[in-house]
């Protein structure tokens, strides 16, 4: 059943992205406007090309340094490249041209990324890009990860509430995060995969105050910053030895640092409730142990009975009006957040089915439906979906 739906929201996942045209485009980060693999190497040619003929243009270059990098990033078979000299060339060629511009502390800040171990040199970059931009996402959000890595949360409240302030993040993607902290139970760990799932939770909970008593944590900095995770183990009064939480710095492959983690964690302080984002590709390394309650897997080792739990989530603590549609301007994020969307099909056919099993009918379960069925027809798992909700 729930393998079902899971590979359905996989293929889902990549449904609403289009090939443009072979034009120079401007290319915005991933995670707020995404493309196919081939749309940035074709743009990274075209870019290339640009930055040729206007070696001064900042804007250019940036696009350039995007597109190349993020076709790196999801071009799989190309993994004997060096992909890292690659991005750090192009950024040698920003430094030469377009210095001191907002264009090249973005793109230096994101090759450097939190790999950098010169921290002294990391903030200087940061507040060098500040002073030239005060409100630029990005920037920001490499600023919180520094903080939130180095344990200086001081001034978390500030910078989230800039970030927040900024809309960097499109209202939907923003209404998905309030819904995955409201699926997790009282004083959770949750972790999370992205950006998408974890800055918006983040101002969520430092600039409106919503589900404090969650620990969010993100995988990929779990596993690089021991001392980051050790901190945020203590919030739960969960103590681990160091040498244990520094074996996520040399494991080579994360997941199975983050399984290990859970199972220490699980093992050792059984009550503590421990989450994962439903964005987060944990089916593979806890296939017998999640459970959906909303925008979140419970992890569990026992068996539990997950539905009044989804029941409960969805129904009195969801915000789910938006997902009407029209309400508001998604503006390059708008496909995204459609797709994001797809994320709701799990918790819905549950829901559905549950109420459907027990003969009851509603306006609200013929949304489920509804809604389920839209993204299925999306896929052309029109007959796949129904014959789903239809059995027992």
């Amino acid at each position: 059943m729930k393998k079902f739906l899971v590979a359905l929201f996989i293929v889902l996942s990549s449904s609403f992205i289009v090939v443009k045209a072979q034009i120079p485009e401007r290319i915005n980060r991933i995670n707020l406007q995404p493309h196919e693999q081939s749309y940035y190497t074709t743009q990274s040619v075209l870019w290339k090309a640009e930055v040729a003929k206007h070696p001064k243009d900042a804007q250019a270059w940036e696009n350039y340094y995007r597109a190349t990098r993020y076709s790196n990033q999801m071009y799989i078979p190309n993994q004997g490249a060096d992909k890292e000299k690659i991005m750090k060339d192009i950024v040698a060629g920003m430094e030469k041209n377009v210095p001191n511009t907002i264009e090249y502390y973005r793109c230096k800040l994101s090759v450097d990324g939190n790999s950098n171990k010169d921290t002294t040199a990391m903030l200087k970059l940061i507040r060098k890009g500040l002073e030239l931009s005060p409100n630029d996402g990005g920037i920001l959000e490499q600023y919180i990860n520094y903080r939130e890595i180095n344990g200086r949360t001081e001034k978390l409240q500030d910078l989230t509430t800039r970030l927040y302030n900024s809309k960097t993040y499109a209202y939907g993607i923003m209404e998905i995060d309030y819904n995955m902290l409201m699926s997790a139970d009282k004083n959770a760990i949750l972790f999370t995969d992205g950006d998408n799932d974890t800055y918006p939770a983040w101002m969520l909970q430092q600039v409106k105050g919503i589900r404090t008593d969650v620990t969010v944590i993100n995988i990929e900095l779990a596993s690089q910053f021991p001392q980051m995770m050790k901190r945020l183990l203590k919030e739960k009064n969960i103590v681990l030895p160091d040498a244990f939480l520094e074996k996520g710095k040399i494991s080579k492959d994360e997941m199975e640092y983050i399984k290990e983690l859970v199972l220490q964690i699980n093992k050792q302080f059984p009550t503590v409730p421990i989450y994962f984002a439903t964005t987060c590709d944990v089916e593979q390394t806890f296939p017998d142990s999640l459970y959906c309650t909303g925008l979140a897997w419970r992890f569990s080792t026992l068996k539990i009975d997950n539905l009044p739990m989804l029941k409960n989530n969805v129904e009195n603590h969801f915000h789910i009006d938006y997902l009407n549609g029209g309400m508001y301007d998604e503006g390059i994020s708008a496909g995204l957040v459609e797709d994001c969307n797809s994320l709701y099909v799990t918790p819905f056919a549950l829901l559905y089915k549950q109420y459907k099993d027990k003969g009851e009918s509603s306006d609200k379960v013929e949304f489920y439906k509804g809604f389920v069925m839209k993204y299925a027809k999306k896929m052309g798992k029109e007959q796949e979906m129904e014959k789903y909700l239809g059995s027992k």
